[in-house]
């Protein structure tokens, strides 16, 4: 298959202080069709260094969203990964493959933000623990870190690879509410919320069923099993 622009992604750059680092990551979201987007920027997005490394994307510099906050920048992101080579629950697990970008695909009219630290410390910890997900890049040679740009190149194009495999993309938002629904009435029946009602147990219901990188097809079959198991059929 051929590549086609990743336009559902959306690359967040926080605490960004190199001018040239933002204008290369500009080119980049050009070169592969993603959206940028700015939290808490120290570059000067206005400075000659930052033009010209952005070239010939200088408008999109111009346009990016700049947000005080990380929530401000992904409040329209279905998923949202952080990138870190430090922290633990990245370090924990094999490097970032198209395998497990593909999961990342965002569904048509939805996004995913994909979230890069500050060149030297990296993305706060405080700051992942709020994304969906926590990743790192492979780096099989001696040195194991990338720059800003290199970092943005890398999951771009793993991103894009994934895409072109003809994966199928995450599921929706919608798909996956309604798999909440059904798992929402089968523990209700099953006397899980001891009469508390399910409103209470949502929020890490909805945690759960984020962390999992199910396709529609996929969460069509999870429900399937459910309402085998629990024997009902109104779901069906």
């Amino acid at each position: 298959m051929t590549l086609r622009p990743l336009d559902g992604v959306v690359v967040v750059l926080v605490d960004t202080e190199g001018s040239e680092n933002a204008g290369s990551v500009a080119r980049l979201c050009g070169n592969f069709g993603a959206q940028l987007r700015f939290v808490d920027v120290r570059a000067d997005l206005a400075s000659r260094d930052c033009l010209k490394m952005a070239h010939p994307c200088e408008d999109f510099v111009r346009a990016a969203p700049r947000c005080a906050e990380l929530a401000e920048a992904v409040a329209d992101c279905a998923l949202v990964v952080a990138t870190s080579g430090k922290i633990a629950t990245a370090l924990e697990q094999g490097p970032l493959d198209t395998d497990r970008a593909a999961g990342f695909l965002p569904p048509p009219g939805e996004r995913t933000a994909i979230v890069f630290g500050n060149e030297r410390t990296g993305l706060p910890a405080a700051l992942a623990r709020r994304c969906h997900r926590v990743v790192r890049l492979p780096t099989p040679g001696w040195v194991d870190s990338l720059n800003l740009a290199s970092s943005v190149a890398v999951t771009l194009t793993l991103l894009a690879e994934a895409a072109r495999a003809g994966r199928a993309p995450r599921a929706t938002v919608a798909a996956r509410s309604r798999l909440r629904d059904t798992l929402e009435d089968a523990l209700t029946r099953r006397g899980f919320y001891k009469g508390r009602g399910p409103a209470a147990f949502r929020p890490r219901l909805d945690e759960l069923l984020g962390k999992l990188d199910f396709s529609d097809r996929d969460v069509a079959t999870v429900q399937d099993v459910i309402i085998a198991l629990t024997g009902d059929r109104a779901h069906g």
